[in-house]
Order: structure tokens, then C-alpha cells, then sequence
């Protein structure tokens, strides 16, 4: 019978680690903000390639960020305030400079959100500098915006800000740890040493 309860309390235990360990990773990070005339502008991307026509001086606002894990992460924006509601979203690794939006573009997204808000899904790498451009599609539309970072799969965490690099500077990422998983060998430690009394 102990044997029987000691590995459903095992099971549980083990169970329970993962959630939490998966929830300190995967927790979504939200943003909120609002483009406007005293916003920064720039000449968006229409594909990788090319510049946009319509887009030619689009607010934006940037996101610098780094994931703790390699992994499939998503950015959406899941409201807009301005007219017609319809986002854009662009993608740099390592560095990001308003008069040539071409370099180091990875992706970019116009209308995979709700309506014609913008949905942005793909492979990240850990220990790697990322910068997020949210900007309307067309030029003098402006409003209040709301969006998400979220872990896709692979349990890393999205974590605004500079990449810690040292001798660089910037701020330090915080990554979540979770301390549960340090105290999974004493739990075992204790469960044999329970089991043991009892034989």
C-alpha cells in the first residue's frame, strides 16, 4: 500500500514542478502604448525586400527584447485605436536603424491578428538581441494599441529589454528560475529515506 501511495505522491509531486516550471517560463508579456505625430517615423518594409509605398512615414514604437530559450514565440497586437485599426509589425535580429529597414530584417506581418491587426509567429534563439517594430500601416494613423509576447513552444520566457552582454552595456535580463525544481531531489531524498524506515 506505501508503495502505491509513495508513487502517486511521486507522480503528483513531478506533475506539479512542471506546471509551475512551465508557467514561470511561458508567462505572456503584455505591452501597451500609443503611436503618435511626436513618435519617431520611418519607411516600412512591404516585403523583406522592398519598402512600402503606402507606409513611406509610419509612427512606430520599438521593443527591444531576448527569449531565455530556444523556441517558437508569438507577437500580436490585439488592439489599435486608430483608424481603420489595421497594424503592422516587423522583426530585426541584433539591430535595428530607422533609415535602412531592410537590414537585419528577419519577418514582418501585416494582417494575421484579428481584422486587421497583426499576428507575428516564429523561431527565436536564446541569447540573441531582438527588436520588435510596431507602426501602423499607412502614414498619419495614430492611436492607443495593446499586444502581447507569448511563448509558443520550446518553455523560454520573452524578456524586454537589452540583451546582458558582457562589456556591453544594457539591462540585465531577468529570467525567471524556478526554485521548485531545486527542491525536487530533497523531496525524493525524503521519500526514500520514508520508505526505508518503513521496510
Amino acid at each position: 500500500m506505501f508503495r502505491f501511495q509513495s508513487s502517486r505522491f511521486l507522480k503528483l509531486a513531478v506533475a506539479a514542478v512542471a506546471l509551475v516550471s512551465h508557467a514561470a517560463f511561458a508567462a505572456p508579456v503584455n505591452i501597451s502604448g500609443a503611436l503618435t505625430a511626436s513618435d519617431p517615423t520611418y519607411n516600412r518594409p512591404f516585403t523583406l525586400f522592398s519598402l512600402s509605398t503606402i507606409g513611406t512615414n509610419v509612427a512606430y514604437d520599438l521593443y527591444g527584447f531576448h527569449v531565455s530559450a530556444n523556441g517558437s514565440y508569438s507577437i500580436e497586437v490585439t488592439a489599435f485605436g486608430g483608424p481603420s485599426s489595421d497594424t503592422f509589425l516587423a522583426l530585426y535580429r541584433g539591430a535595428f536603424n530607422a533609415s535602412s529597414p531592410l537590414t537585419n530584417l528577419v519577418q514582418i506581418d501585416d494582417d494575421s491578428g484579428a481584422g486587421l491587426l497583426s499576428l507575428l509567429t516564429t523561431a527565436l534563439q536564446a541569447d540573441t538581441q531582438y527588436f520588435s517594430v510596431l507602426s501602423s500601416y499607412g502614414n498619419g494613423q495614430y492611436g492607443n494599441y495593446t499586444g502581447v509576447f507569448n511563448t509558443v513552444s520550446g518553455g523560454g520566457q520573452v524578456i524586454l529589454g537589452a540583451l546582458d552582454v558582457p562589456g556591453t552595456p544594457g539591462t540585465p535580463g531577468q529570467v525567471p528560475e524556478p526554485a521548485t525544481l531545486a527542491l525536487l531531489p530533497l523531496a525524493l531524498a525524503g521519500m526514500t529515506l520514508a520508505r526505508r524506515k518503513r521496510a
